[in-house]
């Protein structure tokens, strides 16, 4: 049967939620958090060229989704060159305006296709590479990519709330805040959205009748009680259940003490302590502005905010 046509339109703006499997047997999970992070990495290298903008991601263990957004605009001969240049710095011959190269990089450069391509094809050069005692060789992917168009003013949400919920649908994690892999687990572990821009430029902003947050906090807040409201859903909880998570998610968030069980904040954290000693730590990996920057987490016990603090990191990435 022949595969159908991908629905790209060219003359508008589309929003889309990508999706893809690795190659393999049911219950099979070759992507493991140096992976994931690999992944991610090249998501985010990608759009510094390309001009599909990235909304949200969650990377799992044997697939990927992606919610984007595709301009219907083509940059100009000027502004190709210049991007291109730009990105390949000196690892690619220079083009120039006049080439006549531009106007098809030009509309590769909002093409999902092209986009998407790009990432998984350097994905999977580097995770054949660095596979130990032999390198991998062939596909990795099984098949081509889902890609399924969006409406911006009833599915977008919905979308990134969904792909946000997968680890915690799986049982990998409780909360889906502590996914580190998920643009919303980043978002909290830094303090800081990788794609904070694109995410405010292209949320609605009506839920229905009702305006949504117009800021990153705000907008942040509602997706805290919309996913504390989906555990509780998602475990079978009462309405009365779910109205005591979803007012407990409204409160503005902390690390908290616990011993009874794994939290990332004592495994993958930087440095915890008092707010000038973490910054202080910080600050010698990352430097004081970058330091300043950053949100960092406090502490509460029993819902009572203490004097400790923490800094989050991800894992280095293998080249």
């Amino acid at each position: 049967m022949p595969r159908a046509a991908r629905i790209k339109p060219a003359d508008i703006g589309a929003y889309y939620h990508l999706m893809n499997r690795i190659a393999g047997e049911s219950g099979q999970y070759p992507l493991g958090d140096v992976e994931k992070a690999k992944f991610v990495s090249l998501l985010k290298e990608a759009t510094r060229f390309f001009t599909v903008e990235v909304i949200g991601f969650h990377i799992m263990g044997n697939h990927w989704h992606v919610v984007c957004f595709a301009p219907a605009d083509v940059l100009s001969a000027v502004d190709t060159a210049a991007r291109y240049n730009r990105f390949y710095d000196g690892r690619k011959p220079v083009l120039d305006p006049a080439d006549g190269r531009c106007l098809r990089i030009a509309r590769n450069l909002r093409d999902i296709g092209c986009f998407i391509g790009w990432v998984q094809q350097r994905f999977t050069s580097w995770f054949n590479r660095t596979r130990t005692p032999r390198r991998r060789r062939g596909t990795l992917w099984a098949d081509r990519f889902k890609s399924i168009p969006l409406q911006r003013d009833t599915a977008l949400w919905e979308c990134l709330c969904y792909i946000e919920m997968n680890a915690a649908r799986a049982g990998i994690v409780q909360d889906p805040a502590e996914y580190r892999f998920g643009s919303w687990g980043e978002w909290c572990a830094t303090g800081q959205h990788p794609f904070a821009e694109n995410l405010l430029r292209h949320l609605p902003a009506y839920e229905g009748t009702q305006a949504r947050a117009t800021t990153l906090d705000g907008i942040q807040a509602e997706f805290r009680v919309e996913l504390a409201r989906r555990q509780v859903l998602m475990a079978g909880g009462s309405e009365a259940d779910v109205d005591a998570a979803m007012d407990a998610a409204a409160r503005p968030p902390g690390f908290v003490l616990r011993l009874d069980r794994r939290v990332r904040y004592w495994t993958d954290g930087l440095a915890i302590g008092s707010k000038a000693f973490v910054q202080e730590m910080a600050a010698r990996v990352y430097g004081t502005e970058a330091v300043m920057r950053h949100r960092l987490q406090r502490a509460t016990r029993h819902g009572i905010a203490t004097d400790l603090w923490a800094y989050r990191r991800l894992n280095a990435i293998p080249a």
